[in-house]
């Protein structure tokens, strides 16, 4: 059996992206907006693309793969925001599921 060496800095930056969710959690408001050049970003996209990078490099440490890794990550972002668009109806959990594992057979099939 092949037996590859978890990558140490997927660890890093999954620990890095973990303190910054935090401190996104715990100092900023949801309503707050940053600032950037003349543009007003709401605090919302920065926590989802952080929240990517922490469940990718996590879920990649794991299971030694970065196919499954981003697809796991983007179904929980995915979720995440069809919760805050009032989207909560278990069918479409059931719908992403089967999608995310449709994309799944579809690049296994491709590699």
């Amino acid at each position: 059996m092949n037996r590859r060496k978890r990558p140490f800095w997927l660890l890093v930056i999954s620990l890095l992206s973990l303190a910054g969710l935090l401190y996104l959690i715990f100092f900023l408001s949801p309503s707050h907006e940053l600032q950037i050049t003349n543009y007003q970003l709401p605090i919302t996209i920065p926590f989802f693309f952080i929240l990517f990078f922490f469940l990718f490099s996590l879920i990649s440490y794991f299971l030694r793969n970065a196919r499954r890794a981003a697809l796991i990550g983007l179904l929980i972002i995915t979720y995440f925001i069809f919760r805050i668009l009032h989207l909560s109806s278990p069918y479409f959990l059931f719908l992403l599921i089967a999608l995310f594992i449709s994309l799944e057979l579809f690049f296994k099939k491709r590699a």
